[in-house]
């Protein structure tokens, strides 16, 4: 076998090996039209076929590439998201008066049903989304309140 075949072969096995779930003999029957699976015989008989065989497999690996980067992407994203929502969470909580540095205090917290009948950790997105604006009129109310005793306060 020549340094060139070789080379050729290697790029094969190359691309193969980024193809999870793909088969030698499977391409090779496939690409040289049912006539072999070896791979020799299919770059002597058809070199055209074979280069359009390690092109397709370029392709599909490119393909497959760009997909994993689109799903990381897209949990990247989501997980930021999430961080972005549990800080909003967090910290209306402490304006709250809760002590966000004791987790089992925003849990015991977190876990009446009145606020969200979960931990933050259970929480949803769509869920937390909810809460935020229910954390505002909760902290509006008590702002209320405080307001109310101030001013009872001084006209005594």
């Amino acid at each position: 076998m020549s340094t060139k075949s070789q080379n050729i072969h290697g790029r094969f096995y190359g691309l193969l090996n980024q193809m999870k779930g793909a088969e030698k003999d499977a391409l090779v029957w496939q690409y040289s039209n049912m006539l072999t699976t070896s791979l020799p015989e299919f770059l002597e008989k058809n070199p055209r076929g074979y280069a359009q065989m390690i092109k397709g497999m370029e392709q599909t690996v490119s393909e497959m590439t760009l997909q994993v980067e689109r799903v990381e992407k897209k949990a990247y994203i989501a997980d930021r998201e999430l961080k972005k929502r549990r800080s909003a969470i967090l910290l209306r909580l402490q304006k709250a008066g809760i002590n966000t540095t004791d987790w089992q205090a925003v849990n015991k917290f977190m876990r009446n049903p009145k606020i969200a009948g979960k931990t933050l950790g259970e929480m949803s997105t769509d869920e937390m989304d909810l809460l935020i604006p229910k954390l505002e009129a909760i902290l509006a109310k008590d702002k209320l309140e405080r307001e109310k005793l101030i001013r009872l306060a001084q006209a005594n």
